[in-house]
C-alpha cells in the first residue's frame, strides 16, 4: 500500500489526480490538508489494522467501476468494510466533483469510517446491501445515461 504522508506528496497526488481523476480532488485535497484520513483499497487488498485508531474522520475510497468491477464480493476488504463503515456514499454514476465535496463534508460532519463506493448501476444495490440499516447515500445516472461512459480513444500529437 501507498502511503502518502507529507505535503510534498499530496501535491503530485493531486496535480496527477487533476488530469485522470478531477472529480477525487475534494478528498485528496481534504486528506492534504488534515481534514480526513483517505484510504484507496483494490479488490485484492485488505484494510490495515492501524485504521482502527484513525486520528481523524476516515473516507475509505473503493473504486468498483473501472474495466471489470466486480461488486462487493469480489473485494477482499468486505467483511471488514462492513464492520467498519458507519456510513457510505455508493456513487454508480459519473464523477462530480460536488458529491465528492459532499462525501468530505459527511466525513467530517460524522467523525466515523465512511466508505465511498464508486460502482456501476448493475452492482448498485448489492453495495446498498452490504451497509445495511447505516446511513447512505446513493446516487445513480439519470435514466437516458449509462455509467461507465466508453468513449473512443482520441490522438494525440
Amino acid at each position: 500500500m501507498m502511503q502518502v504522508r507529507t505535503r510534498a506528496e499530496f501535491g503530485r497526488v493531486i496535480e496527477v489526480a487533476s488530469r485522470i481523476v478531477p472529480w477525487r480532488l475534494p478528498l485528496y485535497s481534504a486528506a492534504a490538508d488534515g481534514l480526513i484520513q483517505l484510504v484507496e483499497v483494490t479488490p485484492s487488498a485488505g484494510l490495515p489494522k492501524a485504521l482502527d485508531r484513525a486520528a481523524r474522520p476516515l473516507v475509505i475510497l473503493v473504486g468498483d467501476d473501472g474495466d471489470a468491477p466486480v461488486g462487493p464480493d469480489g473485494w477482499r476488504c468486505l467483511p471488514r468494510l462492513r464492520r467498519m463503515a458507519r456510513s457510505a456514499v455508493i456513487h454508480a454514476t459519473g464523477g462530480q466533483r460536488g458529491h465528492y465535496q459532499d462525501a468530505v463534508r459527511a466525513a467530517i460532519s460524522g467523525g466515523a469510517p465512511l466508505a465511498l463506493v464508486e460502482t456501476t448501476p448493475e452492482h448498485a444495490e448489492a453495495w446498498v446491501q452490504v451497509f445495511g440499516r447505516r446511513p447512505r447515500l446513493l446516487i445513480l445516472p439519470r435514466p437516458d445515461d449509462h455509467h461507465p461512459r466508453i468513449t473512443a480513444a482520441q490522438p494525440t500529437h
